[in-house]
């Protein structure tokens, strides 16, 4: 049952189940803001070793079968590890752990593997940067998916930074299903070392 939601004075109908997790994204977001003011400039990676771990939630509005369009979530746990050959380039791999909810209801667990680049950059006192995974799910729904995203370094201490990421996530049905890609909007948190 659809919840009507008014928006500048016109009604949008919205289902409970995004409203519920509308809250906690809309928390999220404040608290990334608050985040972003105090903020530190993080340090430049140093050639070498450089892993992450991060979390992360997606959130897509894919169709199901009879053209319905439903909400789907995933949450998840990343770790990825590999080489920083200069302060800009990193190459690596990784795998994730993650819960999917379609419409409310758990529906199982994938977990993915990935290849990983990343590029870091300062600009004046903004250390930003950009991060594409490419990688399918082994075990799960055997998908494939690409996720761009890109974000802002805060400085956590001398060898460690946080992370906050935007992107999406384009995810495709099934391996044979590689024409069709169905975008997520993802939003993800981390640490480096």
């Amino acid at each position: 049952m659809p919840t009507i939601l008014f928006v500048n004075n016109s009604a949008m109908s919205v289902p409970f189940y995004f409203m519920r997790h509308y809250l906690y994204i809309r928390q999220f977001v404040v608290l990334l803001c608050m985040l972003a003011v105090l903020s530190l400039t993080a340090a430049e990676p140093e050639r070498g070793y450089r892993g992450f771990v991060d979390t992360a939630v997606d959130l897509g509005f894919p169709e199901d079968y009879h053209g319905d369009k439903i909400v789907e979530v995933y949450y998840g746990v990343s770790t990825s590890h590999g080489f920083q050959f200069n302060p800009h380039l990193f190459i690596g791999a990784g795998v994730m752990c993650e819960r999917v909810h379609r419409d409310g209801y758990f529906k199982g667990m994938e977990y993915p593997i990935f290849a990983q680049a990343r590029t870091d950059w300062t600009f004046g006192k903004f250390p930003l940067y950009g991060d594409i995974r490419i990688g399918g799910v082994v075990l799960g729904d055997y998908r494939m998916f690409v996720s761009p995203t890109v974000g802002y370094r805060f400085n956590w201490g001398r060898k460690m930074n946080l992370n906050l990421g935007l992107g999406m996530n384009f995810r495709t049905l099934g391996w044979g299903d590689e024409k069709t890609l169905h975008p997520q909007f993802a939003i993800r948190l981390g640490i480096d070392f």
